[in-house]
């Protein structure tokens, strides 16, 4: 009698990759030095590393937009941004609003975060412009 042969099963990670049409564009958004596919990090604030994205898990990837959780590390700014303190929330991530570069990359240019819980501020959602070129 044959055995069967064991059937891999994926991950809880590999369950929630980003599905992506091979046929598809690619699609990036910037970090500060380069353009990026999927990031697992982003930073957002280039000149002052203010807020990063960290531990991002992409649950769909598309041309249109795209979406995820990610973990939002925010400096206060209070007392001073120097010495600020850090809000540390789970977020939820849209890339949406892509353009066409001028080399003729595909980039997304607006953000949508939304908080698990207030900010220290008091805002629970967020939406920023993406730069579409590298720093220099």
């Amino acid at each position: 009698m044959p055995r069967e042969e064991a059937r891999p099963t994926a991950s809880p990670a590999e369950r929630l990759a980003p599905s992506q049409d091979a046929t598809a564009p690619r699609i990036f958004v910037v970090d500060c030095l380069e353009y990026v596919e999927a990031p697992k990090k982003l930073q957002l604030y280039c000149a002052d590393g203010g807020q990063q994205l960290s531990k991002i898990m992409w649950v769909s990837w598309s041309a249109e937009s795209t979406f995820g959780l990610a973990t939002s590390t925010k400096n206060t700014c209070d007392p001073d941004c120097a010495s600020g303190n850090y809000d540390i929330r789970t977020a939820s991530v849209l890339l949406s609003e892509p353009i066409e570069t001028s080399d003729g990359r595909m980039v997304f240019t607006r953000i949508a975060l939304k908080y698990d819980k207030p900010l220290s501020d008091g805002q629970s959602e967020e939406y920023l412009d993406l730069s579409t070129e590298l720093m220099p």
